[in-house]
């Protein structure tokens, strides 16, 4: 006896068939690429950038150093309080400690003070004195003599930091009220005041970092771009000679106040050096080109083909990252240049 399939084999084979079916069209029938997918049409001028080029390099600076610093008093008596700290700047016209309760000041002059001065009394001490005063907010002539108003400009200073006005006499600037130290701001090598112990004359209240003598750039940068150039360390700008020195006075006073420069000082095995940026005084301002942009290309020069008119001869000053810094010789800004140039032309 024949035995026909069930009502619901016929209708699975029924759904398998069209389920083949379908798939068979899905393969069969062709399918667009996405539009993200599809090769883009390659560009055939690409317009010309500016930027600004410093020609920055990072060097190394070897440090001339000497011995550290002491900050010392001339005040005798026992030491009351001290506001030093390895973790903050000594500025100058902050107290650093208090003698018998009487504050002794640093104060960043040129030449240190070196005599009570008087009235009348002249020379570079005076001046020193007057400029750091002037530099704290307190109007005064510089000119290097110690005028009545000079005094009192003095008086002033002292009294805003806890003196007591009847400490000193109305002629006479006390060498010992004063600390001297190096720069306005100054990194603290170590405190050495204690709070308690009596102190003699010249008494060390702080270390400062070695002193900076010199500093010069190890190993200059091959084919730097000509032009001055500054060198930066931290936040500070140094000016820097043609051979690669640093000799001013009061640019290494400035490095030896930063705490990089304390940093590489207390580590160093040997000379102790310093990183630095070793850049243009002054940036120029350069074209972007893809390389591909330029073509026959002889040392610095080569040529680019602009979109419209003949060919242009550029300097090549640089590169970097799949960009090419160029400037047109005829000093003419560039707009849009091919992307492939006819290498057959020439600009010579």
């Amino acid at each position: 006896m024949i035995r026909w399939p069930s009502g619901t084999l016929v209708g699975l084979g029924a759904m398998v068939v069209a389920a083949g079916t379908a798939a068979a069209l899905v393969v069969t029938l062709p399918v667009d690429a996405p539009a993200a997918l599809r090769t883009a049409t390659p560009a055939t001028t690409v317009r010309a950038t500016e930027r600004t080029d410093a020609d920055e390099r990072q060097v190394q600076l070897t440090l001339d150093t000497g011995a550290p610093r002491a900050v010392v008093t001339t005040q005798t008596g026992t030491v009351t309080s001290s506001a030093c700290s390895t973790s903050s700047p000594l500025r100058s016209g902050d107290v650093i400690a208090r003698i018998d309760g009487v504050p002794v000041i640093a104060l960043a002059t040129g030449v240190p003070l070196w005599r009570d001065l008087a009235l009348d009394d002249r020379g570079d001490d005076v001046r020193g004195l007057q400029s750091a005063i002037a530099a704290s907010g307190v109007e005064i002539a510089v000119d290097g003599v110690l005028g009545k108003r000079t005094v009192r400009a003095v008086q002033r200073f002292l009294v805003e930091r806890g003196a007591l006005r009847t400490g000193f006499p109305d002629d006479l600037v006390p060498r010992a009220a004063f600390s001297w130290v190096p720069a306005a701001e100054n990194t603290v090598r170590s405190c050495t005041a204690v709070v308690g112990a009596t102190v003699g004359a010249d008494a060390v209240l702080a270390e400062l970092p070695a002193e900076l003598r010199g500093a010069r750039i190890e190993s200059a940068p091959v084919d730097p771009v000509p032009g001055d150039r500054v060198l930066e360390v931290g936040s500070t700008a140094a000016a820097v000679d043609a051979d690669g020195v640093v000799s001013s006075p009061g640019t290494l006073a400035k490095l030896a106040a930063l705490p990089e420069y304390a940093a590489a000082v207390a580590s160093a095995d040997g000379v102790p050096t310093l990183p630095a940026t070793w850049s243009l005084a002054r940036p120029r301002t350069v074209q972007v080109l893809p390389p591909t942009a330029l073509f026959a290309v002889e040392g610095s020069r080569a040529c680019v083909q602009p979109s419209a008119g003949g060919t242009v001869g550029v300097e090549v000053l640089g590169s970097e990252l799949g960009q090419a810094f160029v400037r047109a010789i005829d000093g003419r800004p560039l707009d849009r240049v091919r992307a492939v140039p006819d290498r057959r032309r020439s600009c010579r």
